[in-house]
């Protein structure tokens, strides 16, 4: 029997395991596949919300704290593990919104500029982590630091004895718990009833092998992306496509990312594409993060629903279910 019980082993899930196992607590993680291989693995990377000014309070909090502690935390999972996230504060440009009325209040609020640039405006404290890199670190220190994953097991309800939650039924077996946290992503709804359903949202991504020197920050615009990574590989995003747990790509889609890179970098008209693939946010109809404890059951703990900000969000959402747990224990 665990202390807590983590359902998801993406990055809310790990970090959340992480932050547990730090304040003592005996952590056991499910993952239904193989950890951090879905919306976690299949994202950019960058520690920021697109356009946060389009977002609620609560994202905003989470956001501003989580880049307050990402280069120091990348740092200590690197110390810890030999594995390195690549965090890199390589700048976001933004090309559209950020001189808007909303933006400029927005930034005005939370006492943030930017720096005039030729092509827009640079927000150069704007960070970015190498996803997979991340997520295969995370994994590596979470185990060293005593957390049990168990993978390949797919939650198919809570257990409950008497009205309260003892744990959760699986595909395997049971697994008994003092606390369960919700971590499932855009799969939470699939075997926990919530107030509000979380469904998938598909997002098509494109990597170009390029060279360093040819995209310098990260770009925004018209709502998509051009992340530049260390070695000179350049992503590109991303697609909003409400098509239910829909893996397939595109032609058409591929296409159109890498005509957008291109119309803003014409040197990476060169650059052969050399993967294409898709990833499925935790959607929602207002769009808010689930952070709390369930409705209805007192040791059941939501951190879910976030969207396209699971990563820029993580370290300060496991860090508030850490705290309210350990609070109440």
């Amino acid at each position: 029997m665990s202390d807590c019980l983590i359902i998801g082993g993406g990055v809310i899930g790990m970090m959340s395991a992480r932050a547990l196992a730090l304040s003592g607590a005996k952590v056991t993680l499910l993952d239904q596949g193989v950890c951090g291989q879905e919306s976690s693995w299949a994202g950019g990377g960058i520690i920021s919300p697109l356009y946060p000014w389009k977002y609620d309070d609560l994202t905003n909090e989470l956001s501003l704290a989580s880049q307050a502690v990402y280069e120091q935390l990348c740092a200590q999972i690197l110390e810890d593990t030999g594995l390195d996230p690549e965090y890199l504060k390589s700048g976001l440009l933004m090309m559209d919104e950020y001189d808007s009325n909303v933006a400029s209040a927005w930034l005005m609020r939370y006492g943030l500029d930017y720096q005039t640039h030729e092509k827009g405006g640079l927000f150069t404290n704007i960070a970015q982590v190498r996803n997979p890199r991340l997520i295969k670190a995370l994994k590596a220190d979470i185990l060293s630091k005593g957390v049990k994953i168990v993978e390949n097991t797919q939650v198919k309800s809570l257990l409950l004895s008497h009205d309260k939650v003892r744990g959760v039924n699986t595909s395997q077996q049971a697994y008994l718990a003092d606390h369960v946290v919700v971590c499932s992503g855009a799969w939470s709804s699939q075997w926990l009833d919530l107030k509000e359903e979380i469904f998938p949202m598909k997002g098509q991504m494109i990597v170009l092998k390029s060279k360093p020197e040819v995209v310098e920050h990260i770009v925004l615009d018209q709502g998509r992306y051009i992340i530049p990574r260390k070695d000179g590989r350049i992503l590109i995003g991303s697609t909003m496509q409400n098509v239910g747990f829909d893996r397939t790509t595109d032609p058409q889609t591929q296409q159109s990312l890498q005509a957008f890179a291109v119309q803003r970098f014409p040197d990476l008209k060169r650059a052969a594409i050399e993967h294409h693939w898709s990833g499925f946010r935790p959607a929602s109809k207002s769009g808010k993060v689930m952070l709390g404890r369930h409705a209805e059951f007192d040791n059941v703990y939501l951190n879910t629903g976030h969207f396209r900000n699971g990563l820029n969000m993580a370290p300060e959402s496991a860090k508030r279910i850490t705290q309210l747990i350990t609070h109440e224990t």
